[in-house]
């Protein structure tokens, strides 16, 4: 019979319990300094939200591409890959936005949105 070094129990007695991630984000934030009041950013009274104009976004931006009366070369105009079109204008799709495609003289796909009836 072969004779082991390790004592039962003593390696997982001599550790300490792991933490959570909750309760180490929890200590990091207590040790970051606060920034001072004066330091933040003014808000300017002249701007108000109505006012401010909102972010454009990929979606909408891709509806005022598609908007154009002769339609817009998506991957083109965007610089996205393609499999990344094709993704937003199945979703577009999936809205029940009616999507037509054409080809000009050069070969080059063309996305609009169809025109209601």
């Amino acid at each position: 019979m072969t004779k082991t070094n390790k004592k039962a129990g003593t390696k997982a007695a001599t550790r300490r319990p792991r933490k959570s991630a909750g309760q180490r984000a929890a200590s990091r934030k207590s040790r970051k300094q606060a920034i001072p009041p004066a330091a933040a950013e003014p808000a300017t009274p002249a701007a108000s939200p109505a006012a401010t104009p909102a972010r454009q976004t990929k979606k909408g931006s891709i509806l005022a591409l598609l908007q154009r009366p002769k339609g817009a070369a998506i991957t083109e105009a965007t610089g996205w890959q393609v499999h990344s079109v094709r993704a937003a204008l199945t979703g577009l799709r999936k809205e029940g936005k009616e999507l037509v495609r054409d080809k000009n003289e050069a070969g080059v796909t063309l996305y609009r949105i169809a025109e209601e009836r």
